[in-house]
């Protein structure tokens, strides 16, 4: 089960930068197991460095999930976002990132 931190929030990981926080996530389904592609080494050791180690397994089992891609919203932004939305949710916020973008969009909310 995932940890909540701070306000509640899962402890998660990012497949494009390996970050592991509670930051905004675009999450993509892709359909087939291999939807995405596999993580790079840079980003497995990312994950393992800054996973808790109670939650280690679970969020390298998260990273490693190729069915699915869970991208902070900056970095799928500056990816392409797929659907665009990651450019409409941060519009006007472009230059925030973690938790400065989280309280940006709760304030929204």
């Amino acid at each position: 089960m995932a940890k909540n931190i701070g306000g509640g929030r899962a402890l998660r990981v990012c497949d494009l930068c390996g970050g592991v926080d509670d930051h905004p996530r675009h999450v993509l389904a892709g359909g087939d197991p291999d939807a995405f592609p596999r993580p790079t080494p840079e980003a497995v050791r990312l994950v393992l460095e800054a996973a808790p180690a109670d939650e280690a397994d679970r969020l390298l089992s998260d990273l490693l999930d190729t069915g699915t891609s869970d991208r902070h919203m900056d970095c799928c932004r500056a990816a392409g976002c797929p659907d665009g939305s990651c450019n409409t949710v941060t519009a006007g916020a472009e230059e925030l990132r973690g938790a400065d973008l989280l309280n940006h969009l709760m304030k929204e909310a």
